[in-house]
């Protein structure tokens, strides 16, 4: 399958990050519902360095649809998917940063936080990151006011 030859080419180093990145994204591209339960059984048996590297390769459109195969995220793998920063091209960056900082927030209960404050206490803090994870977190402080004011409506 196509996983196991990227974890082989991972751990045998044969490829780039930016040369495994296409084999990623083609891996993701079918994510049926029963696609999506294979993946996800066979990311319980892969090493946790493996999985880093491949969010480390993965691009920034992609890795929403990665941590969502992922069962137990490490804050490794989460500041990993942090410092990602959106291509200049894109025409709504905050979007693209919201839907990874969903992604990581869904994934484990304070893991999002957890990463952003190993973030910010190390030196690589990206440029977008302050502004992106504050707009995040009065999304998150809108979604509780909306549903402790509207609990029927989920």
């Amino acid at each position: 399958m196509q996983i196991e030859w990227l974890a082989s080419a991972f751990r045998k180093k044969i490829l780039t990050h930016e040369e495994i990145t296409p084999y990623i994204k083609l891996l993701l591209s079918d994510l049926s519902e029963e696609h999506t339960e294979q993946l996800k059984e066979i990311f319980t048996f892969l090493e946790s360095t493996v999985v880093e590297k491949m969010v480390l390769a993965v691009d920034i459109y992609d890795t929403p649809k990665l941590f969502s195969l992922i069962p137990d995220p490490t804050v490794a793998q989460a500041v990993i998917a942090l410092l990602k920063a959106p291509p200049p091209y894109e025409a709504s960056p905050l979007l693209l940063l919201d839907k990874v900082y969903q992604s990581i927030h869904e994934a484990s209960d304070g893991l999002l936080e957890e990463a952003a404050t190993t973030l910010g206490s190390s030196n690589t803090v990206p440029k977008h990151f302050e502004e992106a994870y504050a707009r995040y977190q009065e999304i998150l402080e809108d979604q509780r006011v909306l549903s402790s004011l509207y609990p029927k409506a989920r």
